[in-house]
């Protein structure tokens, strides 16, 4: 399992996907003019609101499945599996393949927030006015960002998914990006009252989720768990193809 990380960790797409989503989320913050001194815990809310913007948005299902939720299919092509497999068991594989496909998901996000936040910290906290900031504020960003991750795991394994099932690359990326517009849409268009299946409430929730948003981390966590087992046994399911 260590193997599979370091591999995904390092591998091209996974930093070319940690790029997609520190740009995206740079792009969608709305900069204040340094002319005069900001408030304080500007560099906190300048990256609270491109959360919550349409540019993240967008990004958000294309940097959850591109690091790793086709790389079964590269491996299964490239006949990497044949040797591989004779040297681990199968369910050895199968579990690794699932733990690193969740986690590609959920680290792309929470690490470029961290980076832009750290970024947004050396830039503009020097020019706000002295004082201390709300730890609230950075709390409650931290929380969008852990769900915002956690949707991100959800996307790539519904990729890892779907490219498994067809055998295709352009199902892994393309489903989960289609699948989480459907719920924009069908929210926007016909179900304005109906939050649970859509994707920006998961992250910055404005209905009545019980105290803390607990039926929401409920909802998201149990949402991932259900699609785990599914993973692993389409994986195994190919594997004895093998």
């Amino acid at each position: 399992m260590s193997g599979e990380m370091k591999r995904m960790l390092t591998s091209k797409s996974f930093l070319a996907a940690w790029l997609i989503a520190c740009v995206s989320l740079g792009l969608g913050q709305t900069y204040p003019s340094l002319k005069k001194s900001l408030p304080c815990g500007t560099f906190i809310s300048l990256l609270d609101s491109s959360i919550k913007g349409q540019i993240v948005s967008f990004a958000l299902p294309v940097a959850a499945v591109l690091p790793w939720s086709d790389s079964f299919l590269q491996e299964y092509r490239s006949g990497f599996l044949k040797a591989a497999l004779p040297r681990t068991s199968r369910s050895q594989y199968v579990e690794g393949k699932v733990f690193s496909i969740l986690m590609s998901g959920f680290l792309v996000w929470i690490l470029a927030v961290l980076t832009v936040l750290f970024v947004n910290f050396v830039i503009f906290y020097p020019l706000e006015i002295k004082g201390n900031f709300q730890k609230d504020q950075l709390t409650e960003l931290l929380m969008k960002a852990l769900r915002m991750s956690i949707l991100g795991s959800i996307l790539s394994i519904l990729g890892g998914i779907c490219g498994t099932l067809w055998e295709s690359a352009y199902m892994a990326y393309g489903i989960p990006f289609i699948s989480y517009y459907f719920g924009i849409i069908l929210h926007q268009r016909y179900f304005k009252d109906q939050l649970w299946f859509y994707p920006s409430e998961w992250i910055t929730p404005s209905g009545n989720w019980g105290p803390y948003q607990t039926g929401l981390w409920l909802f998201l966590l149990l949402f991932m768990l259900a699609l785990i087992p599914v993973l692993g046994g389409v994986l195994y399911a190919k594997i004895e193809e093998i």
